[in-house]
Formats: C-alpha cells, sequence, structure tokens
C-alpha cells in the first residue's frame, strides 16, 4: 500500500511538471469512444458516444435505455465506484455487503455473490467482464465514460446480464499531452489522490498512466470494544495504457492494472445485527409475530416479554456494531488486456484478449459470543477472456456486427467457521468454460425506419470438486460437471421521427448461468446443482431533443418476466453445529413492470438542470419453499408469492441543478446540488418489518471556483447532507437479520487540475 501511494504522489508530481512545462502540440480531435463531444454552438445539451451495440454511436440514436456519465459528472458527484450510481441513473439500486456489491436493475436484485453464484448484472471493464460481485467494487480512476445498459443485454453482452450491463470505458492516450490531477480531503480523516498523465511518444504511439491512493478512517463505530472500528479504505490503483495507430486503419491498445484494497473492510456478510422477530406469547421466533429490532435470539436470563427471555439489546445507532473480534479485508487484483481494431472503408475487426487473477479474503465474527470465533471467505479467481468481432463499418442502410467470445475461470472459494471446540470447513475449486456466438443486424426499410434483429447461443460448462468437514465428521468430497446451454435473442424496430426524435421498440431475452450447491454434501437436502433462470423483456421508448438541443428528454417503459428464478435460501447445518448454510434452489417466477424518464436542461449555456424518475412494481408471482430464515425459526412451508422483490422501491425520482456565474477577470464559480427521493423497499425475500427500508430521501452539494482557463478548480462538497441512514442490504444468518447501510455524511474539499 506504501509503494502505491508512493507512485501514485510521483504521479501527481509528473502530471504537475507535464501541465506546467509541456510544449503545445498540433491539436487533433480525441478519439469519439473516449470523450464526451462538446455542446453544439446553441450551448445546449452534449453529445455522448456510447458502445453499448458494439460499435461507436451517440446515445439518442441506440435504441436502448442507457444513462452515460462522464469522468466530470463522476467527480463532480463524489462516485469513487458503483456504489453512487443509483443517484444518477434511473431503474438502478444498489446494496452491500463487505466488498460484494449487490446492484439491482428493473426488479433483478443480486442475491449469492460467490463464484458458484453468477451475478444477475453484467459488469465490463474495456469490454472485459468482471465474473464476481466483489470486482463491482472497481474504483472509477480516469475513466472515459460509465454506461449502464437496462434490461437484459443477452444478444450482444451474453451471459449474466439478466437485469442489464454496467460498464466501464477507461480513457486512452491521444494527439497531445494531458495531464491532470484531483486531490480530495475529508471528513473521517479522508485522503484521496487521483493523477493521470497523457503524453505522445511518436506520431503513432502514445502512453497514458493512471493511478489512485486513498485512506479513511472507518465509519462504523464499535460500542463493545473501543477503536476495533470499521469500514475505513487504503485503496491503491495504477493503470498503464499504451495505444499504437501505425496507419489510419490500424489501432493497438495495451493495457495492464493493479488494484489493492486493504484495512478492517466491512463485515463479510453485513456489518449489523438487525434482530428478530418474535411471538410474544411464545417467545420464539415467527415471522407474522412481533418485530424486536433491537433483540437478539442469544439469552441473557432476563424475562424480557411475558416471562420469555428474547435476548438483550443491541446497539441502536446505524453506525454501530457489536463485536470483539477484529475484522480484516484483503483484495488484490493484476489484470492486462489487448485490443486490436482494424477496418477500411467497408468493415472491421476486432479482437479483445485479457487474463487476470483476482484474490479476495474478507471475514467477520459473531456479534456476540467467543472473540475467537472466525467467520472467514477466501476467493481467488485466475480468468482468461477472448472475443473476436466482425462488422460493417457503415450503419445506414445496414448495419451488422457478428462475433466469438470464449471464457475460462479457474476459481477456489472457501468458507470456514472457526471457533472454540468447533471448525468447519468448505473448500471447493469451480471451473468455468464458456463460449459464445452471436450476430445482430439492422435494416433501414425507408429512411426513418429501421428493423433490428439478433441472437446468441452461450454454451457453459461448469465443474466442481468441493469438499466438507468440521471438527467431527468428515462429510466427503464430491466431483460434479455440468453443461447450461441457452439461445437468447433480440427483435426490435426503430422510428426516427426527426434526427432529433427517436421512437422504438424491442422484446429481448436472457439468461443467468445455473451452478453447484456445496452445502448439498452436508445437507441431504440440499440439490446437488441449480438450474439457469430465465427472462423476457418488453420494452418500448423514446429518446429526444427540443427546442434548439436545450432540452433533452428520454422515456421508457418496460416488462420483464421472469423464471425459474434462483433463490438463496438457509438450510441447517448438522448437530451439534448450531449455524445454518446458504444454498440456491429454483424457486419460482416473478414479473416486474414500470415507466423511467431521464431530462437535461439547459436553458441558458450557464445553467444545467437534470432530473430522472422511476416507477416500477416487481413481485413475486411463485416462489414457495420449505425452509427458515434462521436457526431461531422453525422449519415451515413458506410462500412468497405476491412479495416485492427486494430493492426495488415503487418509485424513486432524483433532481439536480448546476449554475456556472462567469465572473469577469476573477473566473467561474459553481453551485450545484442534488437530491434523491425513494419510496420504500424491503431487503430480503421475507419483506419482514425489521429488514424494509422506509421512503427516504438525500440531498448532495457543492460549491467550486474554476479559474479564468479552467485548469485548477477548488471545491467544497457534501454527500448525505442530512446524514439519512439507508438500510441496502439485509439477510438472514444463523444468530439474527445481518444489515448494512448506505455511506454517513461525507463532506470536504477537492482541489483539480488540468492540463491539455
Amino acid at each position: 500500500m506504501r509503494n502505491t501511494h508512493f507512485l501514485t504522489m510521483l504521479l501527481c508530481s509528473v502530471a504537475w511538471n507535464q501541465g506546467a512545462l509541456a510544449q503545445d502540440t498540433s491539436a487533433s480531435p480525441r478519439p469519439a469512444a473516449t470523450a464526451q463531444a462538446d455542446a453544439d454552438s446553441t450551448g445546449g445539451v452534449g453529445d455522448i458516444v456510447v458502445t453499448a451495440q458494439r460499435r461507436e454511436e451517440r446515445l439518442q440514436d441506440v435504441p436502448i435505455a442507457i444513462t452515460a456519465l462522464s469522468q466530470e459528472a463522476l467527480t463532480q458527484g463524489d462516485v469513487r465506484d458503483i456504489a453512487r450510481l443509483s443517484n444518477f441513473t434511473p431503474g438502478l439500486s444498489f446494496g452491500q455487503s463487505g466488498f460484494d456489491t449487490r446492484p439491482g436493475i428493473r426488479g433483478v436484485r443480486t442475491d449469492a455473490v460467490d463464484g458458484n453464484g453468477d451475478t444477475t448484472v453484467g459488469f465490463y471493464i474495456d469490454d472485459v467482464y468482471q465474473s464476481l460481485a466483489v470486482q463491482a467494487s472497481h474504483p472509477f480512476v480516469d475513466v472515459a465514460r460509465v454506461e449502464v445498459a437496462r434490461g437484459p443485454q443477452g444478444t450482444l453482452f451474453g451471459r449474466n446480464t439478466f437485469g442489464g450491463a454496467i460498464s466501464i470505458v477507461n480513457a486512452v492516450p491521444g494527439n497531445q499531452t494531458e495531464a491532470g490531477i484531483d486531490i480530495t480531503l475529508g471528513n473521517y480523516d479522508r485522503v484521496q489522490t487521483k493523477a493521470f498523465v497523457s503524453v505522445p511518444l511518436s506520431d503513432t504511439l502514445g502512453l497514458r498512466v493512471a493511478g489512485m491512493a486513498e485512506t479513511r478512517d472507518p465509519y462504523v463505530k464499535n460500542v463493545v470494544v473501543p477503536g476495533n472500528d470499521i469500514y475505513d479504505r487504503k485503496t491503491g490503483y495504477l493503470r498503464g495504457t499504451l495505444r499504437w495507430t501505425p496507419t489510419d486503419q490500424l489501432e493497438v491498445i495495451l493495457r495492464g492494472t493493479y488494484w489493492h484494497e486493504g484495512g478492517t473492510g466491512a463485515g463479510a456478510y453485513g456489518y449489523k445485527q438487525g434482530g428478530l422477530i418474535i411471538d410474544p406469547a411464545t417467545g420464539l421466533g415467527s415471522l407474522s409475530g412481533t418485530p424486536l429490532p433491537f433483540f437478539t435470539a442469544l439469552r441473557d436470563g432476563v424475562a424480557d416479554i411475558n416471562g420469555f427471555d428474547v435476548g438483550r439489546q443491541l446497539s441502536t445507532g446505524p453506525y454501530e456494531w457489536e463485536s470483539s473480534f477484529k475484522p480484516r479485508a484483503r483484495l488484490n487484483e493484476y489484470a492486462g488486456n489487448a485490443q486490436i481494431r482494424w477496418a477500411n472503408d467497408s468493415i472491421f475487426l476486432r479482437s479483445v484478449t485479457s487474463y487476470q487473477t483476482f484474490k479476495y479474503r474478507s471475514n467477520t465474527g459473531e456479534a456476540v459470543g467467543s472473540p475467537d470465533t472466525e467467520y472467514l471467505q477466501d476467493r481467488n479467481t485466475k480468468t482468461l477472456t477472448q472475443e473476436f468481432q466482425i462488422g460493417g463499418v457503415e450503419t445506414k442502410p445496414f448495419s451488422w456486427v457478428a462475433g466469438l467470445f470464449y471464457y475460462r475461470d479457474r476459481y477456489f472459494d472457501q468458507f470456514s467457521l472457526t471457533s472454540p471446540g468447533y471448525d468447519f470447513f468448505a473448500p471447493n475449486n469451480l471451473r468455468t468454460n464458456s463460449i459464445a456466438a452471436y450476430a445482430q443486424a439492422s435494416l433501414y426499410v425507408t429512411d426513418a425506419l429501421r428493423l433490428t434483429a439478433g441472437g446468441r447461443y452461450t454454451r457453459d460448462r461448469k465443474g466442481i470438486s468441493a469438499a466438507s468437514f468440521d471438527s467431527f465428521a468428515d462429510y466427503g468430497s464430491a466431483e460434479d460437471s455440468d453443461t447450461f446451454k441457452r439461445f437468447t435473442w433480440r427483435l426490435g424496430a426503430e422510428l426516427f421521427l426527426t434526427r432529433e426524435n427517436l421512437l422504438y421498440g424491442s422484446v429481448s431475452t436472457g439468461f443467468r448461468s445455473g451452478g453447484f450447491n456445496v452445502a448439498s454434501l452436508t445437507v441431504s437436502s440440499v440439490s446437488p446443482t441449480f438450474d439457469l433462470e430465465r427472462v423476457t423483456a418488453y420494452e418500448v421508448g423514446s429518446k429526444n431533443r427540443f427546442f434548439d438541443n436545450k432540452v433533452e428528454l428520454n422515456l421508457s417503459a418496460y416488462y420483464n418476466d421472469f423464471k425459474n428464478l434462483q433463490i438463496q435460501s438457509q438450510f441447517p447445518l448438522p448437530a451439534p453445529s448450531t449455524s445454518v448454510i446458504s444454498a440456491v434452489i429454483n424457486a419460482g417466477a416473478a414479473r416486474a413492470y414500470g415507466l423511467e424518464a431521464e431530462t437535461v436542461i439547459k436553458p441558458v449555456p450557464e445553467l444545467t438542470l437534470n432530473a430522472t424518475a422511476t416507477l416500477q412494481n416487481a413481485k413475486f408471482t411463485d416462489f414457495g419453499f420449505f425452509g427458515r430464515p434462521s436457526r431461531f425459526y422453525p422449519n415451515q412451508q413458506l410462500d412468497f408469492r405476491g412479495n416485492r422483490i427486494p430493492r426495488t422501491p415503487s418509485y424513486k425520482f432524483t433532481v439536480g441543478a448546476a449554475y456556472d456565474a462567469r465572473i469577469e477577470g476573477f473566473g467561474t464559480i459553481t453551485p450545484r446540488v442534488s437530491a434523491v427521493l425513494s419510496g420504500g423497499f424491503y431487503n430480503t425475500d421475507y419483506n419482514t418489518p425489521i429488514d424494509r427500508q422506509p421512503a427516504y430521501q438525500t440531498v448532495d452539494a457543492s460549491l467550486g471556483y474554476t479559474t479564468l482557463d479552467d485548469r485548477l478548480t477548488l471545491e467544497g462538497f457534501v454527500t448525505n447532507l442530512t446524514n439519512e441512514a439507508v438500510l441496502n442490504y439485509g439477510a438472514f444468518g444463523s444468530q439474527t437479520l445481518i444489515t448494512s447501510y448506505e455511506q454517513p455524511r461525507f463532506y470536504g474539499l477537492r482541489l483539480s487540475f488540468r492540463y491539455q
């Protein structure tokens, strides 16, 4: 970590000197794929170029519901990773337990987060698929933009884009010298430094280096052991990029990345005990009883209700936790990728090759009990991907793209529980080999009407070597393999009423791959495998610019039909253990429908207004199984039909405003404010009172000053101004409901310098 921080600070020094001393070079346009286009001469809303359909296109021409954010917008919103994207994106929700990210889009939520439970929302970095949910906490450093495509992207992106795809597109070297530094100082002793330098080494070769170092004290305080606090930050990140363009037809991009996270982490499975629900008549756990969010089922000998001992009172603060255990977390990733693109006047050819190693370890202890009891999660992956694309350069009257994709993942996953007098270990080695072929084409049948069709065939071959044993028994080992195959498709029609007014409609499908239940080794009632889950999605939308590009308004309506859902369920471990183990079952169906809107308004060049709106209804239509939420509830037949899908509020609105007050001879003063208004939602399939987050509002604000030459900016900012505690994750564990909350109020100062 020290080395990374030193290298990042050195990069800052280089960036500053480059900005001060570099000679001007002949200007040339930045590549469309890596830059936000300038606003047109009217001072209206500027264009953004995206690659959601595997080619560079103007955002307003893409018949998909997409939100695209530039690096400038991310910095202004203090968006360091995926966690705060939901504040700017309709239909997107976010939850987190430890480092594991749990995004949800349009009724699709992330439940299982280990390597055996594939992601439901695809996460991509420079077109490279990231297989683990924890990898989606990747920091945003010197990015060109972040794209959030809502709805299944099963044709062009493939497996496990069940709810949508989040894509990071990093900046690449250009033909001129660029440099930048962002230094942020904030509460909880936060120090964040980001920097980049981009230098043309010759007329055909460019180098870009970007780095980040961040430290921050914990914000979740321990009320049992002073100083045993969690949720700190110790981040180091470096990326180097070479871009070679020997001819106008050939481009080669090579990237190498290092990413490290350390510190206490945030509790591997959530940090706060959320309590139980107790039947006052019996003093036993009951999903229909009285919620006691501040009690745990660990008895203290006190008769609390009707003569029954239901436990002792827990700390009530959302940013407090109780444990004598000292947690630790560590994450290391090394990644490299090569992109080669060749094109002539007719076709383009593209290759994307990547290899990465990823190691993650996180632990936690019991809220009440021995400080020597440890729950530990180890995850190590080695992943190779290769994709080939071919397509037509022209987009009218006919455009097309086709590709082949290969994915190989070798994954070690071990859950262990160590406690005085009892140890449990479950090491697993998983193997995935996936191949896919896809194609999509669009044809203008008239000057205004375009028809689109595409399909993708995917074959996942998965294998597992699993074992399970504890202090009292060896439950055995097993070898298993299975193949999961699926054809996904998309049909659409687009009507261009004018250059700035598009109507579209589509029907598309997606799937999430199946896998194995290692818990079947120790619990006989658990099925050894679970099948893939499927979605059919219907969407209509409209993308518009009005009043000489001063108003942008994008609308979409959707209906998602989910089948064969993979449900994370709890099963009790054999005696003498009193814990439960998680397994996945295919337990039903669901549907979700809704309306989404995004608008940007620039009535004058200095003023920018933006807003998003989401109205949605997402419920299970078939969901029944025999089980229990934790060991303090009796096994019972549960029917969740009609329950709301977790983390899907019925409404969410965001609004924002920024004004650039240019003062002659001084610079620009920019006040900025944004707010989120969200309806309530549940955090578990059980839909209980103690896992419900009520309706809430959050506010962010900032005030910045930029010099006359637009190179230096000093900004004061605050996020979550009212310090609203938003419950964004809950899961029933062996003791109680385990919960996590969104970040509290952060504030600070940011100094930014740019040279170009």
